[in-house]
C-alpha cells in the first residue's frame, strides 16, 4: 500500500512538471505570435540609436554630377529621434539637405527636405516615397512617388536604399533604365563633432 502510495505521488509530481512546461512554451508561443516582426519600427530604432550624434562619410565611386561635393566634408546628423527620424546630410558648408524618415501605418516613407541658408523650402523639396515591400531591419529600398514624379519627372524611376548597419549607415540612389548612381557610406564606429543644425532648424 505504501508503495501504492509513493508511485501515486511520483506520477502527480512527473505529471505537474509536464504540466508547467507545457503552459510555459504554449505562453512563449503566444508571446511569440502577439508580436510579430516589425522591420519598419526595428529600422527605426536602429536610426535613433545613434541620436545626436554625427559621422563622417565618402562617396563610393562618384559620377560627373556628384563633382560638386568631392573633396567635402560629408557628415551625417541624427537627430529629432521620434516617430520622424531626421537626418542632415552637410556637404561641407552646405546645411540645406535633410534626410527625414517617418513611420507610416504600412513601412517608412523617406523625404527629402532642401532649405536655403535663411530656412526658406527650396523649389525642389520633399520628394521620395515609401519603403518597398521586402524591406528589413538593415535595409529600406524607397521608390519615388507620386508627388516626386510630378515635381521631377527625370527622377520617376528613382529607388532610394538606406542601410543601417552595426558599423555603416549607406544612403545609395539608383535610376531604374539609366546609369545614375549616387552613393555615400558612413561610419558609425566613428563618432565625429556634432555639426551646426541644418538651415531652418534651430
Amino acid at each position: 500500500m505504501l508503495t501504492s502510495f509513493r508511485l501515486s505521488s511520483r506520477v502527480r509530481a512527473a505529471a505537474l512538471v509536464v504540466a508547467t512546461v507545457a503552459v510555459s512554451v504554449a505562453a512563449t508561443r503566444r508571446d511569440t505570435t502577439s508580436a510579430p516582426a516589425d522591420p519598419a519600427a526595428e529600422f527605426l530604432a536602429a536610426l535613433r540609436a545613434h541620436c545626436g550624434k554625427a559621422f563622417a562619410g565618402q562617396l563610393v565611386n562618384p559620377q560627373p554630377a556628384d563633382s560638386g561635393m568631392r573633396g567635402q566634408a560629408l557628415v551625417m546628423h541624427v537627430r529629432g529621434c521620434g516617430d520622424t527620424v531626421r537626418v542632415p546630410f552637410h556637404v561641407g558648408t552646405d546645411r540645406s539637405r535633410t534626410w527625414v524618415f517617418t513611420k507610416t501605418a504600412a513601412s517608412v516613407r523617406l523625404k527629402h527636405d532642401h532649405r536655403h541658408a535663411d530656412g526658406s523650402e527650396d523649389q525642389v523639396t520633399q520628394y521620395g516615397g515609401d519603403a518597398r515591400a521586402g524591406g528589413t531591419a538593415q535595409s529600406m529600398a524607397f521608390a519615388a512617388d507620386s508627388f516626386t514624379a510630378a515635381l521631377l519627372p527625370a527622377s520617376r524611376t528613382n529607388v532610394w536604399t538606406v542601410e543601417v548597419t552595426p558599423t555603416q549607415f549607406v544612403y545609395q540612389l539608383t535610376r531604374t533604365g539609366s546609369d545614375r548612381r549616387f552613393r555615400v557610406e558612413f561610419d558609425l564606429t566613428k563618432p565625429v563633432a556634432v555639426p551646426p543644425a541644418p538651415w531652418g532648424s534651430r
